[in-house]
């Protein structure tokens, strides 16, 4: 997750064409009831997201979300021994702010980078709205 991380990714799956399992959008919009806060998303085989962990330690702001990435190395290394492929993130938005910020964007390529990811999996949820946008990058 961060540089200190150890995790890697565990095949060279692609995300372009993965479906998010009903169960996991529902634990999403179960979880992430505010902006700025958020999870990691993984799949056990195929190309259905099945797997999502609510970052529930993570610091939040009015405007900001920030991993607790302890943490969430953890649930890796757990996914890992379980067979689970990390395959990216889920984070909330204010209504009015789809897209990935630029913040976004460079936190999601640290993490592709150090974790050998040809793609990373980004959703942001908007919770006003209960609506879902999926960004491969």
């Amino acid at each position: 997750m961060t540089a200190s991380g150890t995790m890697r990714a565990m095949s060279a799956n692609t995300t372009s064409d993965m479906t998010i399992a009903a169960t996991v959008i529902r634990q999403i919009q179960t979880a992430l009831t505010v902006p700025e806060t958020g999870g990691i998303l993984g799949v056990r085989a195929g190309r259905v997201v099945s797997e999502f962990h609510h970052d529930s330690t993570g610091t939040t702001t009015e405007r900001n979300y920030i991993p607790d990435t302890e943490s969430l190395n953890a649930v890796l290394r757990d996914w890992q021994r379980r067979g689970i492929e990390f395959v990216g993130f889920v984070h909330s938005h204010r209504a009015d702010k789809k897209n990935l910020s630029k913040l976004d964007i460079r936190y999601a390529e640290k993490i592709k980078t150090h974790c050998g990811m040809s793609e990373i999996l980004m959703l942001i949820y908007l919770p006003d709205d209960k609506t879902i946008h999926k960004y491969i990058l």
